[in-house]
């Protein structure tokens, strides 16, 4: 059965990567949860999306400068405006979500502001999930396959997903190229829905369905049409959304 992952902890019904939200996210019972990871400027890892605090908080400039005194004067944007939280640590991020029985992180390695991938950002990570417990229940994933290999190189026990759109295999010699030279880098493979829909049996001639995931799907018709195709993960802005069609369909 295709797993629901709720992406930035399902952005469309609460403020993205916000303590409320993930706690609003395992009330709904989702089996899996994505959110973005950047470091501060003390390197706690913070869950947040851009390297900027521009667009999601009521700050400006980069995520990499934010100290833990700064981020609580901080207020999230979320789809009704500003909430009364700060950007979270991962550690308080995954005090809401290590109890909640069989569910899945999908933490994403970010860039900071300059597109430079931070190793501290990697080991910080890593070292936060190993004393959770979290390890096996966690795929980190990022677009950059010099990212996966650090994962690999630093906890080669961590499960890794590899995410792609049509920019990104373009940019790498095309879809066949890059994924003759992805390797054992990835297990899991979340492809853009164009991009998919585009390269459906190139794909999945590579990799078996339950490897393949497709994001971010927001319009019930596509997620209908997904679900049925029978892929291993669909990442949605809205879970509530993706449960309801899923039920109907399990019910035809």
């Amino acid at each position: 059965m295709t797993q629901i992952i709720a992406h930035r902890g399902a952005r469309n019904l609460w403020a993205e990567n916000s303590l409320s939200g993930f706690r609003n996210v395992v009330e709904l019972g989702v089996g899996a949860v994505e959110f973005d990871l950047h470091l501060g400027a003390g390197g706690e890892v913070l869950v947040i999306h851009d390297a900027t605090l521009d667009r999601s908080t009521t700050g400006t400039g980069p995520v990499r400068t934010l100290t833990d005194a700064t981020r609580h004067d901080l207020r999230l944007i979320g789809p009704d405006g500003e909430i009364a939280e700060g950007v979270p640590t991962l550690a308080e991020v995954l005090d809401i979500l290590a109890h909640v029985p069989g569910l899945r992180l999908f933490p994403e390695i970010k860039a900071d502001e300059t597109g430079f991938y931070d190793p501290a950002l990697i080991a910080a990570t890593v070292e936060t999930l190993r004393a959770y417990d979290l390890v096996s229940r966690t795929v980190l994933h990022s677009f950059d396959t010099g990212v996966l290999r650090m994962i690999r190189d630093t906890a080669p026990e961590c499960a890794r997903k590899i995410s792609v759109n049509r920019d990104w295999v373009d940019r790498q010699g095309g879809v066949a190229a890059f994924f003759d030279g992805l390797g054992d880098l990835a297990g899991l493979v979340a492809v853009h829905h164009a991009l998919f829909e585009a390269e459906f049996d190139l794909i999945t001639r590579l990799f078996p369905l339950e490897q393949l995931g497709v994001w971010t799907l927001n319009n019930p018709d596509l997620i209908a049409r997904w679900l049925g195709r029978g892929v291993g993960f669909l990442t949605t802005d809205d879970p509530r959304l993706a449960h309801r069609i899923m039920a109907q369909e399990m019910a035809i």
